[in-house]
Parts: C-alpha cells; structure tokens; sequence
C-alpha cells in the first residue's frame, strides 16, 4: 500500500478511476441494472472512495468526483474520435514532464528573474542551473545580462523543452536540456535555481547535499526545504506569497 501511495498523484487517480470502473463491471456481470446517471453516480463514489484511500488531496478527489459527469457529457456530443487523441498528445506534450516528477508547470515572474541576477557570483565564469525550467524564462534572462556566465536549463516535457530550447538559440552561453532533474550532476554548478512543488524538496535538498560544492547556493522559488532555515527569503512579487528561499551550501 505504501508503494502505491509514493506513485505520482495523476497515477494514483487514474487507478482510483480504473477499479472504481472494474467494480462495476463486476456489478454488470453478476446480473445488476442501473439507468445510465445511477452508474454515473457509483462510479464518482467508488472513485472518490478509492481516490482518499490512495491518499489523494481534497483537489484531487473533487475532480474525481466531477470526472464520471463530465465524462457522461461529453459522450452525447458528437465529437470525432481524433479530437481526444489530439487533446491527450497534447497535454502529455506540454505536461508529460511532470508525471513521473510530480512538477507542475509554474511560471516565476520577472521580478523573480530580476532577483535572481543579485544571487549569482560576481566573477565570470558563474554556472547556473535551473532544474524544471519551463519555457526558458529565467535562463535566457540571466545569459543575455551575464555573457561570462554558462546558463542551463533542465526540461523533462517535450513541447516546453523546444520552446525553451528555440528562446536560448541567440545566446551561446545557454543551453536546454530534455531530461529528467534527476539526473543532472549539481556538482559543477555555483548556483541551483527550482520552482517545482512541496513533494520532491526533501528529495532535492539530499541531492543537493550530496553533490553540491561548499560555497554554492540552492534556490527554491516559494517551496520550502523540511527542517531546513533558508540563509536568506527574498520576496518577489507575482503570486501570493512568492519568494526565493536561499540555502548557502
């Protein structure tokens, strides 16, 4: 039980969903008949059920519960079948990234990339890492300001890997790269910058630990660190509550 509740949350859903489902077609064989909205109705509740039994958050499981309706809805409107198709290569194009990750795609605002320009070290040469770099925001940013300085951007979503990698094109000290956070070697850069989620800091600050220099800085926008002081909390504006947290190494 404890190996399913570690699986991403978008995976633990669609298992709620997927023996909420197999529950009923059980039910159908041994002989039940329901009108179509009461089947609707069992499968939202088997599904919610499952969905707190996996460990999900109360946003998970509202969207469990809405799913089977919306679902029903859409099956009466007459949409071809390649509009789904178009809509699941889609999202798993721009979102897939973060499935495996549990980081979803944030946005920091340039008064977060401003911020960012006084955090790095003064002498040429600095290296910077943006773990979970979207569409490239703070990479190109910092590489037009710092010519001296090597920027890298690490992206697991493919789409917003080549939008990143087409904004760093004009600046040969920027470089995309399409993989996972994981397993980027920390130890040859001064500055590691993340904007990713609660759940995988602790992981980050152990990976952090074990492979970063003395002397380096881990930055975290907003998501803090377990049992960890950051050195310094920068404010910046955008969302509420948006911050840098800065962790001296």
């Amino acid at each position: 039980m404890s190996l399913l509740r570690r699986l991403p949350p978008v995976l633990r859903a669609l298992l709620a969903q997927a023996l909420a489902f197999g529950a009923l077609v059980a039910l159908v064989r041994l002989g039940l008949r329901f009108p179509p909205l009461v089947w609707v109705l069992l499968q939202a509740v088997l599904a919610v059920f499952l969905s707190r039994w996996l460990d999900l958050s109360p946003r998970w499981v509202f969207m469990q519960a809405a799913l089977p309706f919306l679902v029903r809805a859409l099956w009466s409107l007459p949409i071809p079948a390649w509009v789904y198709l178009l809509l699941f290569l889609g999202l798993a194009l721009v979102f897939g990234g973060g499935l495996l990750t549990r980081v979803p795609l944030y946005h920091a605002s340039e008064d977060a990339w401003e911020k960012l320009e006084g955090l790095l070290p003064g002498q040429p040469g600095a290296r910077f890492v943006d773990l979970g770099c979207g569409f490239g925001g703070p990479v190109t940013h910092l590489a037009r300001l710092r010519p001296d300085g090597v920027f890298v951007g690490v992206e697991a979503s493919p789409f917003t890997w080549l939008v990143a990698w087409l904004r760093c094109l004009p600046y040969r000290n920027a470089h995309i790269r399409l993989g996972s956070l994981w397993r980027v070697d920390l130890s040859g850069f001064d500055v590691v910058y993340a904007f990713l989620s609660p759940v995988p800091m602790p992981a980050l600050w152990a990976k952090a630990r074990r492979e970063m220099k003395p002397g380096s800085r881990l930055i975290s926008h907003s998501f803090e660190v377990p049992n960890e002081t950051p050195h310094r909390v920068i404010p910046v504006r955008g969302r509420e509550g948006a911050r840098l947290l800065v962790f001296e190494l």
